[in-house]
């Protein structure tokens, strides 16, 4: 392993000396006002981070040694690690980098799968600053191991082909939610393919793990959350917008700064966050979130303050937050599931009882766990069989399937729904509720069923009556 080496060398005393008078002012600790950004705390910074150094110069922290208070830096341009004159790794401090609000390039050399589209970056991120981030409303979820269990199960294997929001949750512990424990933990449970995602939807810049979303919401909830034995957290894991997400003249200004400048790495953060709509409540979009993201859905007395404050009571956490306004200005409601709250699986959905009661399902409830990545009903009030999906009833979606008239004809009963949150087009079964992103196969002829075979596990297609078998799907 290399020893990194004090910041002392003479490619760091020449470009210090080249540096202008008030940037030299910005170095010695005017706060980074010169440069622009932020001086960090060494628990900010972690691996993926975007950094200014040396006046100014755009890097990537390559890796973190928060303990000491050191840090590699990579050039944002180039990918390399920034190495002094005598070829040495050069060793930052915290005090030494500014936070960068801006994107960092792509390494040279990386080849993008795609040009992106014309669009004024500097206008549109000028523009979403002034606007702000749009108005977010999310969930935490705090459960014991059982519960934990039930919700991945529910949830399923991380997705991995296109994006979804979460694109994979992981539970942690909650005595382990220290910053550099949260670190490990989105290190060693973020899958490699997960990765990957991110980095081919963003092939114009360097994407990596950044857990600084949920150090924040920890820090915010409060120390508490390291007390409670046997409780973990819910994590979800987001992954960049593609080229296409940003480059959609659907977007405003506010939004497309929001995904090209913020939502640009794989991220560990909350349970479930959304967008809030105009007319809609705090409280209306979390449940909203928790709905699309996971499919899942908890008794109205568990959204209720009070009864929260009792379970916080109860469990010698009483200062633990009911919720909080993350770093982007997101209301995030705080949720301890109870210890004897029952859980049931009812037209899709996971829903979670008070304590003793029976669970039961909105009318509007999702119909799948594969609907939780970009579906989930919408307002309430639908009468039996006129039950929303994205904010429509089935009639009204099959009323626009012209919509969809170059795209291949679907199986009978089978209709498109295109999602409110990132206009992803998926797959509706009117009968069975199945929702999915796989387009459904048409069925097959009289007499065929479908086998999988117990020695290779490859799937074929048996006709019992003429004993026929074959590995390519039949078509009469």
């Amino acid at each position: 392993a290399e020893r990194p080496v004090r910041r002392g060398g003479a490619r760091a005393a020449r470009a210090r000396a080249g540096m202008s008078p008030p940037v030299k002012r910005a170095r010695l600790g005017d706060g980074g006002a010169a440069i622009g950004g932020r001086v960090p705390a060494p628990e900010e910074l972690e691996e993926g981070t975007p950094v200014l150094y040396w006046g100014g110069l755009h890097g990537i922290v390559r890796d973190a040694f928060v303990p000491l208070d050191e840090f590699w830096v990579a050039e944002a341009e180039t990918g390399k690690i920034i190495r002094d004159e005598s070829g040495e790794i050069v060793q930052f401090h915290a005090a030494d980098l500014r936070l960068s609000t801006e994107v960092a390039p792509a390494p040279r050399g990386s080849i993008a799968t795609e040009a992106p589209a014309a669009v004024d970056e500097a206008g549109d991120a000028a523009q979403g600053e002034a606007e702000g981030a749009p108005t977010r409303s999310g969930v935490m979820l705090i459960g014991r191991e059982g519960h934990m269990c039930k919700l991945l199960e529910h949830f399923g294997p991380q997705r991995t082909h296109q994006r979804c929001d979460p694109q994979q949750v992981l539970a942690i512990p909650c005595n382990m939610c220290t910053a550099d424990q949260l670190s490990n933990a989105a290190a060693e449970g973020i899958t490699e393919d997960v990765i990957a995602l991110g980095r081919r939807l963003r092939p114009d810049i360097h994407v990596g793990i950044r857990a600084l979303p949920l150090k924040q919401a920890v820090d915010r909830i409060g120390p508490e959350l390291l007390v409670l034995e046997g409780y973990y957290i819910l994590a979800g894991v987001q992954v960049p917008y593609s080229l296409d997400d940003l480059n959609s003249k659907e977007l405003s200004a506010r939004q497309r700064h929001w995904r090209r400048n913020i939502c640009n790495q794989v991220d560990l953060s909350i349970t479930a966050c959304t967008e809030q709509a105009e007319s809609e409540t705090h409280d209306a979009a979390a449940r909203r979130a928790l709905g699309e993201a996971l499919c899942v859905e908890l008794a109205d007395a568990l959204w209720r303050s009070d009864v929260q404050h009792e379970l916080r009571v109860r469990l010698g956490a009483p200062d633990l937050a009911l919720g909080f306004e993350d770093a982007n200005g997101a209301q995030i409601s705080v949720i301890v599931i109870p210890d004897d709250a029952t859980t049931a699986t009812i037209r899709g959905a996971l829903c979670f009882s008070e304590g003793g009661k029976a669970p039961e399902a909105s009318p509007t409830a999702s119909a799948s766990p594969q609907a939780a990545k970009s579906a989930a009903a919408g307002g309430g009030g639908a009468a039996a069989g006129e039950r929303k999906i994205q904010g429509k009833t089935v009639r009204e979606w099959e009323a626009e399937q012209a919509a969809f008239a170059d795209q291949p004809k679907l199986p009978p009963g089978w209709i498109r729904v295109k999602s409110r949150s990132n206009g992803q087009v998926y797959y509706f079964n009117k009968k069975t509720m199945e929702s999915t992103f796989e387009a459904p196969e048409p069925p097959l002829p009289d007499g065929w069923t479908k086998q999988v075979s117990k020695s290779t596990g490859k799937t074929y297609y048996f006709h019992a009556r003429k004993k026929l078998s074959t590995f390519e799907r039949p078509t009469a």
